[in-house]
């Protein structure tokens, strides 16, 4: 990264919207899925106002993403990215039924 964004306090694996992980999700490149493990914990922080800028790149951050439009900065173009991948993991639609009418139809077929 070009940017002195600093590294997150741990690794970013949000097992709640990735459980198969970040890098394994399709959603992103190696590269990305790489940023985003380094430097999710700060992206984040910075995104939800837990953290605070603490140079100018990061301020940068936070006025372009509060935006919410196109950006030239790398970081602000990976977590909108990341927040589609997120909104697209989250509202998925499903033609097929729920399991708990499948378990029904079931237990009346053995019970016959």
């Amino acid at each position: 990264m070009a940017t002195e964004i600093r590294l997150g306090s741990r690794k970013f694996y949000d097992d709640e919207h990735f459980p198969g992980g970040i890098d394994r999700s399709g959603f992103f490149t190696i590269p990305e899925a790489n940023v985003l493990i380094n430097y999710g914990y700060t992206l984040n922080g910075l995104f939800t106002g837990d953290i605070t800028p603490q140079n100018s790149d990061e301020q940068a951050f936070v006025d372009e993403i509060k935006l919410d439009q196109s950006s030239s900065i790398y970081e602000v173009k990976l977590w909108q990215k990341y927040l589609k991948a997120v909104h697209r993991v989250t509202h998925r639609a499903s033609a097929i039924s729920t399991r708990h009418e499948h378990k029904e139809y079931v237990e009346n077929d053995d019970e016959a």
